[in-house]
């Protein structure tokens, strides 16, 4: 247990520290990742849970009628500041690849998606000094961390009626932190030290959705999910359990016209449920989050609504796993994107831009760019 917290008490060292990648994922299991694709990220999540290729809510995979595959890629540009200095960094990750389809003769559809829960890249560095017979030595160590969980859905969703959407879904959490730890003296008669391990990960959750359109061109959305908890192993010894959140969401989602479309959505998840299992690993803890997220949609041409289309929205949300005690870190962005399809609309590529800012209100701020590209395909 003494070598887990280690992994959570070197951000705190008092020394001068320099970060490569968010230092906002340095805190207990990182920071969360939204399963949306890249239409719902272009309108700040506001669409996630009415979008059948994202993986927000169970109940959206009932409007699925044909075959359609995602599969997407982020690039992130940051720029981090502290109390200790500047750093910027940048890294790729793929937070939605999706497969869907009915099943013939019913009114049911079925998805399998692989998206991202939590994202923990991450590279400290500090510069301290220590003594080695005697005699001051400078030493500079630098701990890396790269990965994050994944989650992996098996979702069935039901047209129940004309009104009403269906959905629950099966969730298994997965993935590892690959960490090192590496100490350069700055006496080069020393030689440097590295330690590497290996935390996975794995964990079992489960959802349940709805859609209702209680009017014409008004639907409204509901979700609920439970994550259960996650069993951490170093290497190959299990060394912890943390409990994950409960969560549920709710959204609007009005087209006053045939080229336009509005939503809202907001989203909470009981983070604080992993707060006493983090303690006891040695970190801070954790606190309950949420967002809230708005967008629109604008169509060219209503026949065929994934073509050029002009969308736009805005987030804010908090960040459950804070840096020091007491200083909880927000983020808030806008996003923007569009669309193209060929071939008939059986394929397509979908682009969004987010800009996100993130700070725990002392000190600790950050500025995030997010290009997100994705292809679909329908044949």
């Amino acid at each position: 247990m003494r070598r887990v917290s280690l992994w959570f008490l070197v951000a705190l060292l008092p020394a001068p520290v320099a970060a490569q990648s968010s230092q906002f994922g340095v805190r207990g299991l990182g920071i969360p990742i939204r399963p949306l694709s890249p239409r719902a990220t272009a309108t700040g999540g506001a669409f996630g849970a009415f979008d059948i290729e994202s993986s927000v809510n169970p109940a959206s995979v009932a409007g699925t009628i044909q075959f359609t595959s995602l599969f997407s890629s982020a690039q992130n540009f940051r720029s981090s500041t502290n109390p200790f200095g500047s750093s910027s960094g940048r890294d790729n990750r793929f937070p939605q690849i999706l497969v869907s389809g009915p099943l013939g003769g019913t009114r049911l559809a079925v998805a399998v998606s692989l998206s991202g829960y939590t994202d923990r890249n991450f590279s400290l560095g500090t510069a301290d000094s220590i003594d080695l017979r005697g005699t001051r030595v400078g030493v500079y160590d630098t701990l890396s961390s790269r990965g994050g969980l994944s989650d992996l859905r098996f979702a069935t969703g039901w047209r129940a009626a004309s009104w009403l959407q269906l959905g629950i879904g099966l969730h298994a959490i997965t993935g590892s932190n690959r960490i090192e730890n590496r100490r350069i003296f700055s006496d080069s008669s020393y030689a440097f030290a590295i330690e590497r391990s290996e935390l996975s990960y794995l964990g079992l959750g489960i959802s349940a959705g709805a859609l209702i359109r209680p009017i014409r061109r008004l639907t409204l959305a509901g979700t609920y999910r439970s994550d259960g908890n996650v069993k951490i192993d170093r290497d190959t010894t299990r060394i912890a359990t943390t409990d994950l959140p409960t969560s549920y969401a709710l959204g609007i989602h009005w087209q006053p016209s045939l080229k336009s479309a509005i939503a809202a959505s907001y989203q909470r998840s009981n983070w604080s449920a992993s707060d006493a299992d983090i303690r006891q690993q040695g970190g801070i803890g954790a606190e309950n989050a949420y967002q809230v997220s708005a967008g629109f949609e604008l169509l060219r041409d209503p026949k065929d609504p994934g073509h050029r289309p002009i969308r736009f929205g805005a987030s804010y949300g908090t960040l459950p796993f804070p840096l020091r005690a007491g200083k909880q870190a927000h983020e808030y962005g806008i996003s923007l994107g569009t669309g193209v399809r060929f071939t008939g609309g059986r394929g397509g590529f979908d682009l969004a831009l987010q800009q996100l800012w993130r700070s725990d209100g002392d000190g600790y701020t950050e500025r995030a760019t997010v290009v997100t590209f994705g292809f679909s395909l329908r044949p």
